[in-house]
């Protein structure tokens, strides 16, 4: 039977409809407090999913190992033997038209040259152009230097030379001259000395410094430093050599000729 509820104003129904469903039929206090309590618990739950929702985002990813990225650029200097290894340019190809013990080097400047086998490569800073490159025999008694001139002619750049030379311990100049028979400009200066700049011991130097203008219109220098004691051929055999296959930065050159 349905009876008409005053408090909540509203029909209600049967006791045993009451028995079911309590919390249609709880006074209005009673609800009130029902309803607080329901929020407060929503309310708490929500809370508690957002905190959990922000923390799950701030958890870092997994880790990752660290890959270095592969560099291509060639080392400045280098003190191992001059096999392409130490610092980036592999030798090019050998040819029948050098004597033997001798190979071409691709350096890591650019340039391309001739050296003895098993020469070691070592490089430093230059005001002007590539770096200053130093070829030295395993033993150390024999040197090439290879550099790149400031002045605009090779003879000038000599005779600026000669005059720091001439300030060398025991300084003997046997030659400074033009080199005619080319088509480009050049110029050598061949002198003894008992010191050489970085250098201890080893008795008197002979030193062949040959300046000239390669295909590039630029100018270098091949300075070749030996013991003077075997005599002046061993610095002659180095310059021609590293001379006649001399390939300036960025130029193609022809394999020279035998």
């Amino acid at each position: 039977m349905r009876v008409f509820d005053i408090e909540r104003q509203e029909w209600a129904g049967s006791r045993r409809e009451r028995l079911f469903h309590t919390d249609q039929y709880l006074d209005v206090r009673r609800q009130k407090v029902v309803r607080q309590k329901t929020a407060i618990v929503l309310a708490v739950a929500g809370l508690t999913f957002g905190v959990w929702a922000l923390a799950w985002k701030d958890e870092p990813e997994p880790y990752r190992a660290f890959t270095a990225a592969r560099s291509d650029t060639p080392k400045e200097t280098s003190d191992g033997p001059v096999d392409g290894s130490e610092d980036g340019a592999p030798p090019a190809q050998p040819s029948a038209s050098l004597p033997a013990g001798y190979e071409p080097w691709q350096d890591a400047e650019g340039f391309r040259v001739a050296l003895p086998t098993g020469w070691e490569r070592d490089a430093r800073s230059s005001q002007y152009g590539i770096d200053v490159i130093d070829y030295r025999s395993p033993d150390g008694t024999r040197r090439l230097q290879v550099f790149q001139l400031m002045e605009t002619s090779p003879y000038e750049s000599l005779q600026v030379a000669q005059v720091e030379a001439q300030k060398l311990d025991g300084y003997e100049a046997l030659s400074l001259a033009e080199v005619t028979g080319g088509e480009e400009q050049a110029a050598e200066h061949e002198y003894r000395t008992d010191e050489i700049a970085g250098e201890q011991g080893g008795g008197t130097r002979h030193v062949i410094d040959h300046r000239f203008e390669a295909a590039d219109g630029e100018r270098y220098a091949l300075v070749a430093y030996g013991s003077d004691a075997d005599g002046p051929d061993d610095e002659r055999e180095l310059v021609d050599n590293a001379l006649r296959w001399f390939c300036p930065p960025g130029t193609q050159c022809d394999t020279p000729a035998g």
